[in-house]
């Protein structure tokens, strides 16, 4: 099961904090809008999307409904669009039918899901034969909207699931990188450091020196996120932060 959003009922800045997470990680991952442009179409399910919708809707993608499903009805997103419906669901044990939806999108939920392979085989069946499944993968992850945090995937773990599954995949693209990868640790060494909520827990007990080291690490991590911004633009992509893959049901 995927989790819910650790941040319902939190103070403002926390919220504007996950919102700043969320813009950062659009424009990085910018590759997604289009790939969604070139996939999507007909009915299509979002399996923990939240408000996913809203960004495929002013992205001007194509498709006749957008089914969202989530865990839970505090993850509802008010939507003013007749083609959109809210379903509380497991994504892991889907109640709809074989051979359902044109378009199955699952963007960063595998790593909240304990049973991740179930997720990709309930995402198949309810999926039309010749449609299209459009994932984005963590490879590289900081622990994010704990506890719900289980795993990061390697290219490998991709291509063996599809394969398993009987799953054609059409795209399997590297997202960033090892620079990128740093940048974003440090700027998840703020969050972290001041536990908001979801990027750390009680279990995780602060050292003494931490304290006395903290302004230290702040300033090497404030001059460093520029440095290394700037090498992504040549990056490595052994160790990227995200996959976006795109498969095919076939059969």
């Amino acid at each position: 099961m995927y989790n819910k959003n650790p941040l319902k009922n939190k103070s403002f800045l926390f919220d504007f904090l996950y919102k700043l997470l969320y813009i950062g990680r659009d424009f990085f991952r910018s590759d997604i809008f289009t790939t969604l442009k070139k996939y999507c179409k007909g009915n299509v399910l979002d399996i923990g999307g939240r408000d996913f919708f809203v960004k495929a809707k002013n992205n001007n993608f194509t498709f006749s409904k957008w089914t969202n499903v989530e865990l839970s009805l505090d993850e509802y997103y008010p939507v003013d669009d007749d083609r959109f419906e809210f379903v509380v669901g497991d994504g892991c044990n889907l109640s709809y039918k074989n051979n359902t939806f044109d378009t199955v999108v699952n963007i960063h939920v595998l790593e909240h899901v304990f049973e991740p392979i179930q997720m990709v085989r309930e995402a198949t069946r309810v999926l039309k034969k010749g449609g299209y499944g459009i994932f984005l993968i963590p490879c590289s992850a900081v622990l994010h909207l704990a506890p719900q945090n289980y795993y990061n995937f390697t290219r490998f773990w991709i291509e063996k699931v599809m394969k398993d599954e009987g799953l054609k995949i059409v795209e399997l693209k590297p997202l960033g990188g090892l620079w990128q990868t740093i940048a974003a640790r440090f700027f998840y060494f703020f969050l972290k450091s001041f536990r908001v909520p979801g990027m750390s827990t009680k279990q995780n007990i602060r050292k003494p020196l931490f304290f006395f080291l903290f302004p230290l690490g702040a300033i090497f991590a404030l001059a460093s996120i520029p440095i290394t911004l700037l090498l992504s633009l040549g990056d490595l992509t052994e160790d990227p932060n995200d996959h976006l893959v795109v498969i095919k049901k076939v059969n």
